[in-house]
């Protein structure tokens, strides 16, 4: 049965109008190595085969991203197996038997080349390629016994190696740079807003609950974003919106314990008053500081481990433009609300307290008047219609007669008086004096 395998050959050339090291740079990023390596390793035995696959059209988006930034490739059928070739005594490939003959017939190559298979230490005299090929010429295929012996050498370090060149061309390094691989800022605060979203009444429900609640709240938010960070999806229901998710520094799926890593490392983000969440913002890779602690990255869901870098930028949804604006919104007002709140709140406990001191007001009269016509400091309760207080009581003797208000302690009283007392003490001076354990903020400008 016939193989539907091609391959993606790189063949060491350039395309019209480009410069050798800004491509090469690029080829090097592309791929994820070093530069020293791809020269070492691929450039030094170019044209190769990269990548050897039955998806015809993943091999064309491979070839159209390299020839992008300017790398000549070309895709050819697999059919016929691969080989190492001698070229001028350096060791060329793997390549297909497909692109050799195509060489072959185009002249660029000679006709009798000496070849190994992947794995093999030996150099052969290949079978004529091409039609027209004379047997005869594979006599004259001589190779001066030096140079063999030191063609064998290299095919022998060579072999060793074939069947790992994928993963070696393509060896974990840390991502790069780059707008079209790591999301911004607004992309992941959109993000974590609809997490926040979808969070907030389970939430809500759970901290409800004495105590236990705040654990429970913990560990659910834990078990939120770690486990999706590290499920194969590799992001919240959030970041998937968003087309996002959460890597390690090289792009690697995150495990468990990274992903739970990069979650408690949030807290230090939170109570740096979100600066750490603002350096997405600043940093070459949009790294939050909970990130640059734990070594992860948040990128656009088209980077993954077995593909060339993206080099086009997604679009932010329309609904995560309508999640910032309405965080931009609301977060001004909550602070607003959290200035306004407690001080409309102290204004309401103050026009309460200064009704009920009418009717305190109306006891110290009359105490005044008693004091006055040498009555003395006659004990009673006088009645009150506030329903915010509890007694008016006299009491005490001439001339120190004290006058007690006790507020409500029911649940229709504010909590800062509930059950509180207000005592004023007559002095023969004609003077009261004021004393309460309420805070002074809540009381009249003559009880402070």
């Amino acid at each position: 049965m016939e193989s539907n395998k091609h391959a993606l050959i790189l063949t060491g050339d350039l395309l019209a109008g480009f410069e050798a090291g800004a491509v090469w740079q690029a080829v090097a990023e592309h791929f994820r190595i070093e530069p020293a390596r791809l020269h070492g390793e691929v450039l030094a035995r170019v044209p190769m085969m990269l990548k050897e696959s039955e998806d015809l059209a993943d091999l064309e988006r491979r070839a159209a991203a390299l020839r992008a930034i300017g790398a000549q490739c070309e895709v050819h059928p697999s059919s016929g197996g691969s080989y190492f070739v001698l070229l001028e005594n350096v060791p060329r490939g793997p390549l297909p038997r497909s692109y050799i003959d195509q060489r072959i017939r185009s002249g660029a190559w000679p006709a009798v080349l000496k070849a190994a298979p992947p794995g093999s230490s030996e150099w052969r005299v290949l079978p004529p390629l091409a039609a027209g090929v004379p047997l005869a010429a594979l006599a004259a295929a001589a190779i001066p016994a030096a140079a063999e012996s030191e063609a064998d050498t290299v095919a022998a370090k060579i072999a060793r190696v074939a069947d790992g060149i994928a993963s070696r061309k393509e060896a974990v390094l840390p991502l790069p740079a780059g707008e079209a691989i790591h999301a911004g800022f607004w992309r992941r605060c959109a993000a974590y807003l609809i997490d926040n979203l979808i969070l907030a009444i389970p939430t809500t429900i759970i901290l409800m609950i004495p105590i236990l609640g705040f654990f429970v709240y913990i560990a659910g938010r834990w078990a939120y974003f770690a486990l999706m960070e590290s499920s194969p999806a590799q992001a919240t229901l959030g970041k998937r919106a968003m087309g996002i998710i959460a890597t390690d520094g090289k792009g690697q799926r995150l495990n468990l314990g990274q992903a739970s890593g990069r979650y408690f490392a949030g807290a230090i983000s939170y109570i740096t008053l979100y600066i750490g969440y603002a350096l997405a913002g600043w940093t070459t890779r949009k790294q939050a500081l909970h990130d640059l602690i734990a070594d992860t990255c948040v990128v656009f869901d088209t980077v993954r481990p077995d593909q060339p870098l993206p080099t086009v930028r997604p679009r932010m949804p329309w609904y995560g433009w309508a999640a910032n604006c309405l965080l931009l919104a609301v977060f001004p007002i909550a602070i607003l609300a959290a200035i306004a709140l407690p001080a409309y709140q102290q204004y309401t406990v103050r026009a309460k307290v200064a009704m009920a001191m009418v009717d305190a007001d109306a006891a110290k009269l009359a105490v005044a008047e008693a004091v006055a016509a040498q009555d003395g400091c006659q004990a009673q309760f006088p009645a009150s219609t506030n329903p915010l207080v509890a007694s008016i009581r006299i009491s005490g003797e001439a001339p120190d007669c004290v006058v007690t208000l006790l507020f409500a302690a029911d649940s229709s009283t504010p909590g800062m008086i509930r059950g509180q007392a207000v005592e004023w003490q007559y002095s023969d001076a004609a003077a009261w004096t004021c004393s309460s354990a309420i805070e002074s903020k809540y009381l009249p400008a003559s009880c402070r």
